[in-house]
């Protein structure tokens, strides 16, 4: 079910038309006729529904592509075993022991001619996955990647977007993204199809039992569910497995499909069968990016991102005589709630939290705090409970912090900087840090410890970072617990990069 827009809060969401006598009479006229289109284009939707063409691109030979399983390489050889000049998007899962920790990204994408004209061209049918092994130690063997993972229709199909996260069972699974690139995000179609999205895209897993073992035995590929998983799923108390997953919202596009799109929410008892219970539709969220908490009283908190920049909701200001923004540039973060398990969710409010539109991370840790990760969006003033940052641009992803709920979201402590580069780059270059992702081991002699990744500067040498710490070092704003580690490098991959042809 949509969320629901039918009561928001005052103004919020609405664009009101500003009358005065001069043109009441041209707005009663126009609502008028208005409604009468729209009784007259629901009628005829409904009679032609099932008979109306599918936009330019659908071509069910081409996307059904990505319907093949990916082809899962282990222990890579040559240029597969090493990163790429364009990599991110990370996530991490440890073992319940903290003994072993996957690390898992995506790249290989590059911004060429063959690529001219598309939005975030680097993200293209070119991205594979990969993974790499560490230790307790944060040691992932020398910048070697473990795992590739690619289509075997190799620049027709992309592999991205992965996520990795660990059942009650201890089970440890490896999902990504498999699509075709019809259209960009931008909802352009491009006759080479060698984009970002198709519209069709599934996610798809393989897991091992044993995730402590030197090598690891992995399942075959299993299609998961439609659509995309960037984050973690939940376990609710009574132990079902609540996913989050997106279907892109392409705006520019208006049929039966666009139904399906938007913050989805599916269920799974067994890990193995899913089904779709919910959905949301965000406000100016092209990719939702949410994840899902269960509150104390078993409510569910759905947390995703927006585009701050989309700057669409504005109202009537008498006293300046004209349209302002009801937005904040750090109104990043979205959130809705719901009290029946994630069938049904209220309104989409913007969040306390600030936000630039980024992915944002937050879960319940063992202890029975909340973890939030994100990127740095003028935090201070929302720490203070000030109102949030104004004016001038949003804020570049230049740091990335971690805070501890002890109340259930209701106030957060500590602010543990996991990288921060705002005195060392400048606003022209992409020397970005992004996209934080936790994992907590549960026993043995690193209960407690939660390992942390995120990337940075993903367009020029990228580097993918991982840290291990205890929420006393959250809480604290710095290491205070013996065992800790600051900061590891993953992966790190070259300046420049021309695609050897076996890639």
């Amino acid at each position: 079910m949509f969320s629901n827009y039918e009561k928001p809060k005052a103004g919020l969401f609405i664009k009101p038309f500003p009358l005065s006598p001069m043109n009441m009479t041209t707005h009663i006229t126009r609502t008028t006729r208005a409604l009468r289109a729209l009784r007259a284009a629901a009628a005829g939707f409904i009679m032609t529904a099932s008979l109306a063409a599918a936009p330019a691109g659908e071509d069910p030979a081409h996307w059904r592509l990505s319907e093949t399983p990916a082809t899962v390489i282990i222990n890579p050889a040559g240029d597969l075993a090493t990163g790429r000049a364009y990599q991110g998007t990370p996530n991490i899962v440890a073992s319940a022991t903290g003994r072993r920790v996957f690390a898992i990204w995506y790249g290989n994408g590059a911004d060429d001619d063959d690529h001219k004209g598309q939005g975030h061209a680097w993200e293209c049918t070119d991205n594979y996955v990969m993974a790499a092994y560490g230790d307790a130690r944060l040691d992932f063997g020398n910048n070697r990647v473990r795992i590739v993972i690619r289509s075997p229709h190799k620049r027709l199909v992309r592999c991205f977007d992965p996520c990795g996260w660990r059942e009650p069972s201890g089970r440890v699974w490896l999902a990504w993204c498999q699509s075709t690139g019809e259209y960009d995000f931008h909802c352009r179609y491009f006759e080479k199809k060698n984009a970002q999205w198709s519209r069709h895209g599934s996610t798809w897993g393989i897991y091992t039992d044993d995730p402590d073992a030197p090598e690891p035995k992995w399942s075959a590929p299993r299609r998961l569910f439609d659509g995309n998983m960037i984050n973690d799923p939940t376990f609710l108390k009574d132990g079902t497995g609540l996913y989050p997953v997106c279907q892109f919202i392409m705006k520019d596009i208006q049929d039966m499909h666009s139904m399906k799109e938007g913050a989805g929410a599916w269920i799974s008892r067994d890990g193995f069968n899913f089904e779709q219970i919910g959905n949301i539709r965000f406000p100016d969220s092209r990719y939702a990016e949410h994840m899902f908490v269960e509150k104390n009283d078993g409510s569910i908190w759905c947390v995703g991102r927006r585009e701050p920049g989309e700057m669409r909701l504005q109202r009537w200001s008498n006293a300046q005589k004209r349209f302002i923004n009801l937005f904040k540039p750090t109104d990043g973060i979205v959130e809705a709630v719901s009290t029946d398990g994630g069938r049904t969710f209220g309104p989409s409010t913007f969040s306390k939290i600030p936000g630039i539109g980024s992915r944002t991370y937050i879960a319940r840790l063992k202890s029975g705090n909340l973890l939030l990760m994100k990127s740095w969006a003028n935090d201070e003033l929302w720490l203070a409970g000030k109102p949030k940052f104004g004016d001038g641009p949003k804020p570049q992803r230049r740091a990335v912090v971690a805070y501890i709920s002890k109340d259930d979201g209701k106030s957060w402590e500590g602010g543990y900087y996991l990288f921060d580069v705002r005195k060392t780059t400048v606003p022209t270059d992409k020397k970005f840090t992004q996209y934080p992702d936790g994992s907590q081991a549960v026993t043995g002699e690193n209960d407690g410890f939660i390992y942390i990744i995120w990337d940075y500067s993903r367009f020029d040498e990228p580097e993918i970072h991982a840290a291990k710490l205890t929420e006393d070092d959250i809480l604290a704003g710095k290491i205070v617990t013996k065992g800790s580690i600051a900061d590891a490098i993953v992966n790190k991959g070259p300046k420049t990069e021309k695609p050897p042809a076996e890639i």
